[in-house]
């Protein structure tokens, strides 16, 4: 037991530390480091870093360590892609099936807790919670499959916004929060055109700030 706890600790806090860019990417990992900066031995550290492996946050390098994995335009417009392909596809179920319904109370507050986390200007906080209104809009239908595709590059898609925080400190990207509110407010008036019409506009922003970098 002790030893999966010190495993689940390792991954937490390493995996914490890749998110908030605290280890950027592009940074070479020592496992020897690691272990000598956590306080434990090498064991549960190289298994936390194959768990991030798995999860496609970092690549090892042979005979060099471990890099945090820095995900390409390309990449990252593919996983953009990905949440904007699902939302139409929950849009289109709850439209013509009309057995679900949203959660708006979860995405309201989701929107609240937005807005102050751009007013105190915590940008991690915001980027969670934008990914987190995308999660609850896709949850309504239930599809645990379509759910575990779009955890799977949260992580990645967090990575990438905070990485892009940090280097361009003149370009503050807040669009999310904006295309949250009014994507809510078409739920509330039960205008999936107009919420399709959100969608389309959002993702082609998101593509083309991806590849201009602005």
């Amino acid at each position: 037991m002790e030893g999966n706890s010190l495993l689940e600790d390792a991954y937490q806090i390493i995996r914490k530390k890749i998110l908030t860019c605290a280890l950027p990417p592009g940074s070479l990992l020592s496992i020897y480091k690691l272990a000598e900066e956590l306080e434990m031995s090498r064991t549960p550290i190289s298994n936390a870093i194959a768990r991030l492996e798995r999860e496609g946050l970092v690549t090892p390098l042979k005979n060099r360590g471990v890099l945090v994995k820095e995900h390409s335009p390309r990449e990252l417009i593919e996983m953009f892609q990905i949440n904007y392909s699902y939302q139409l596809f929950v849009l289109h179920v709850v439209e013509r099936k009309g057995y679900q319904n949203f959660d708006l109370e979860a995405l309201r507050k989701i929107v609240e807790e937005q807005q102050q986390a751009k007013t105190e200007q915590d940008y991690i906080a915001y980027v969670q919670l934008s990914l987190k209104f995308v999660r609850t809009f896709i949850s309504t239908i239930e599809n645990e499959a379509i759910l575990a595709h779009v955890d799977a590059n949260s992580d990645k898609i967090m990575i990438s916004s905070v990485a892009a925080y940090h280097a361009y400190p003149n370009k503050r990207i807040y669009s999310g929060l904006s295309y949250n509110q009014k994507m809510l407010e078409a739920l509330e008036n039960t205008d999936f055109e107009q919420a399709r019409l959100h969608a389309d506009q959002y993702f082609d922003k998101v593509k083309e700030r991806i590849i201009l970098k602005v």
